[in-house]
């Protein structure tokens, strides 16, 4: 998951430089408000992932207090803990998803390279948001994302339903030990940050609040 929005930051990045090449004002305004709903997705995206790391880390302090102590049973319910967190993702997936799909023909013309990298993972039916969405739906917990052959995908996922004993506890540390999601989330953070300023620089916030209304996203932009 955390590798996804780090994918979709880096290539909406590449779009910022080329945003000079477009003269009309109206065009400009329009572009503005794209970019900065993508980048609000991006970061309420980035938000919940980071929750859902703070929890993963929590787990396994109270874990490592009940394996000692034996009188910390509370850790074991540690899925519950995450399930609504993951709802929340999906839905920020959602919206985040169908702004681009809806966006699409824009970023093509803006920068059809960038546009292409994304293709893969936006695909309706076999791309890694699709594959991540039904993952989450089903309340588990996808660790990784990695391509497998064919077109498919391979994931560690982790289900929420299940009491998170001793497995589940060295699937989370290896995880976080291998994975370092903290550190990947502060790149994202970062690279939001980059975007933000050079969107503020493009761009008049003033104007793109007088539009922000009209082009927010409904439950119908949604992507399926």
């Amino acid at each position: 998951m955390i590798d996804l929005i780090k994918t979709l930051v880096e290539t909406l990045a590449q779009i910022l430089p080329r945003i000079g090449s477009v003269r009309s004002d109206k065009r400009r305004r329009e572009l503005g408000v794209t970019l900065f709903m993508l980048y609000v997705r991006l970061n309420e995206t980035m938000l919940t992932a980071e929750s859902i790391v703070d929890s993963l880390e929590t787990y396994t302090v109270t874990m490592q207090r009940h394996t000692e102590d034996g009188d910390y049973p509370y850790a074991l319910r540690a899925g519950r803990w995450i399930a609504d967190k993951i709802t929340s993702q999906v839905v920020n997936l959602e919206r985040l998803g169908g702004l681009l799909a809806s966006q699409a023909a824009v970023l093509q013309i803006i920068d059809a390279d960038a546009y292409n990298k994304l293709v893969p993972l936006l695909e309706t039916k076999f791309g890694a948001l699709a594959q991540l969405l039904s993952i989450m739906r089903r309340g588990a917990l996808p660790l990784d994302l990695t391509p497998g052959p064919h077109g498919s995908w391979n994931s560690t996922t982790l289900r929420t339903s299940i009491t998170w004993g001793d497995e589940i506890y060295d699937q989370v540390v290896s995880y976080l030990t291998e994975r370092a999601p903290r550190e990947q989330i502060a790149g994202i953070r970062a690279a939001l940050a980059a975007m933000r300023e050079a969107l503020e620089r493009h761009f008049s916030i003033s104007d793109v609040l007088l539009e922000v209304g009209d082009r927010s996203v409904t439950d119908d932009d949604r992507y399926r």
